[in-house]
């Protein structure tokens, strides 16, 4: 059965990796055509009608051509017009040289009709339907003015064999259809059960662990009104910002994974040195094991030569590593995590080592399930269950690979390989970088623009820009934008709230860019679901960052358009 079920999935694709309706017009493309062949192999070795069995062989033709297009290839509306129309055309061919309504053509046509519901929605629906009833109206008109049979054939005896032989085919041919259709429709409906259930767990897990932290932002925030010792409430806000930062990531999380299946998640590909990712990974988990009171763990960074330079997505590569660092944390208590990357051959291969508990055979298999978290020994308080998930289609979408070495009570080392651009593969692409930064200083007087209508975002953003000594002018909507750039079109750069009372950030740019397309605007905004970024960048904006704001990504931004 795993045979026939790989073998399956060769032809027409993995179905649970393959969208539904490119999967179903594979499958009606690549078996409907095998039994064209097969129906008109009969036809001529039984000296048949002639005529019919070369109208087969020309629409399996056809058919494998659009099953290749369908299988391999990125369109889906033109091959399955093709589809619709060949087929009935087909059947009225059919149906016209060999037996007229004598037969099991005609009563195919009639199921066509089902596939003609199946294949199509809405308008076009409504039009294929039109033609659909018009043909069949055709068919009668024909019929009636011309009730002879185009071909009769030498005796009865051969026409009673070619019209059941024929409607034994067609009988087997549907057959097979309409079971891959309930097959389809039963493996679509557990696949929605087991999604429901999935959602369910998640929104409990997902309630209690955005009100853990909540709870204590909240709470501490209170109680920060009355404290007055110093110590205390530095220790208050300790808690209040690593809740914040746990809260954050989960949140960041979720638009990830919704940003993933949604088909929004953008890969930038561009070459980058993995020693600055180390570098800058080993400063910050230098603070984060320091805070976690994690001091006896030690953590590794190496490099196989003195660098590693890959074209790919820096910023994903750095979201990988970090989960996957976080995650060998996570559950080691003492001993060390190691991090390294080397080059073979077509690829560059990172590893994640830790020393921690180690995963159970058991639940090696759903480590990358969604919404699935593992807690042993009491060490996983915190997450979704989602950020192993993620890291996974990130990888996928990299054109990569993971995989993973676990013991339980001996640690566990995640692998995942990222390929070499064919270019590079053949040579030496480890080259020694000093690692000093090639960023220019920005130039002091400048003048911003803030556009921003929360009172708390305003005092934040104030207070972010302050050390970089600009001029900043602050309006709280999108027409006093438009009208403060008109009476001074010497500004720099502008930060883009897109929700703003009278008129929204995304009509304001374009107003703005119409005037002056060389100001760059950033966009700063809450919209942080699938489609946002796209949307604020059509509208105009050079750069999109969401709040909560990432202070370092934002002055990264205003550096890169404000430098000498």
């Amino acid at each position: 059965m795993k045979q026939i079920s790989s073998l399956g999935n060769a032809i027409l694709g993995d179905p649970e990796k393959v969208d539904s309706e490119r999967y179903f017009i594979t499958m009606i493309c690549f078996v409907v055509s095998v039994f064209l062949i097969i129906l008109g192999i009969v036809h001529l070795i039984m000296g048949l009608s002639l005529p019919s069995a070369f109208l087969a062989f020309g629409s399996a033709l056809i058919l494998l051509g659009l099953y290749f297009l369908v299988r391999f290839g990125k369109y889906l509306f033109y091959p399955k017009l093709i589809v619709t129309l060949l087929c009935l055309i087909g059947l009225d061919l059919g149906w016209y040289y060999k037996f007229l309504s004598f037969g099991p053509v005609l009563f195919f046509i009639f199921v066509f009709g089902a596939l003609v519901i199946w294949f199509w929605d809405r308008k076009i629906l409504a039009i294929m339907l039109t033609i659909y009833f018009l043909n069949i109206a055709a068919l009668f008109l024909i019929e009636y003015t011309k009730p002879d049979l185009t071909f009769p054939y030498p005796n009865f005896k051969i026409r009673t064999i070619d019209i059941y032989l024929s409607f034994t085919i067609y009988a087997v041919l549907m057959i097979f259809i309409l079971y891959m259709m309930k097959k389809d429709f039963k493996r679509q409906k557990e696949k929605a059960k087991r999604a429901d259930k999935l959602k369910t767990a998640f929104l409990a897990n997902m309630s209690h662990e955005i009100r853990t932290p909540m709870n204590a932002i909240y709470g501490f925030s209170k109680m920060l009104e009355n404290e007055t010792d110093p110590n205390q409430r530095q220790h208050y806000l300790k808690i209040i910002q690593r809740s914040s930062e746990s809260l954050l990531k989960m949140i960041n999380e979720v638009v990830d994974l919704s940003r993933i299946e949604a088909g929004y998640f953008n890969i930038e590909y561009k070459e980058f040195s993995v020693k600055e990712i180390f570098n800058d990974l080993k400063r910050i988990y230098g603070k984060i094991l320091f805070d976690k009171g994690k001091t006896s763990v030690q953590l590794d960074f190496s490099i196989s030569k003195k660098d590693v330079r890959i074209l790919s997505d820096p910023n994903r590569v750095r979201q990988i590593l970090i989960n996957l660092v976080d995650n060998a944390l996570k559950f080691t208590s003492e001993g060390s995590v190691k991090v390294s990357c080397t080059r073979r051959r077509k690829e560059v291969i990172f590893s994640v080592s830790d020393t921690g508990t180690g995963i159970p055979e058991e639940d090696q298999k759903n480590i990358f399930r969604r919404f699935i978290k593992f807690n042993y020994k009491g060490l996983n308080t915190e997450g979704s269950g989602i950020g192993l998930s993620i890291v996974e289609k990130i990888i996928r979408m990299l054109n990569g690979r993971i995989w993973f070495h676990s013991k339980w009570g001996e640690g566990t080392t995640f692998f995942f390989a990222l390929p070499l651009p064919a270019e590079e593969r053949s040579t030496d692409v480890l080259t020694e970088r000093s690692g000093e930064s090639t960023t220019e200083e920005a130039k002091p007087g400048k003048l911003i623009l803030v556009v921003e209508d929360d009172p708390a975002s305003i005092i934040l953003i104030s207070k972010l820009l302050q050390p970089l000594h600009y001029k900043i002018h602050l309006v709280k909507d999108g027409q006093a934008a438009v009208d403060f750039v008109k009476s001074h079109p010497q500004i720099d750069l502008i930060l883009m709230d897109l929700k703003l009372p009278h008129m929204n950030g995304y009509s304001a740019t374009q107003i703005i860019k119409k005037m002056h397309p060389e100001i760059p605007v950033i966009a700063q905004t809450a919209f942080a679901m699938p489609g946002d970024r796209e949307k604020a960048l059509k509208a105009g904006c050079d750069e999109y960052i969401t709040k909560p704001i990432n202070t370092r990504k934002l002055l990264d931004m205003i550096t890169k358009y404000l430098s000498f």
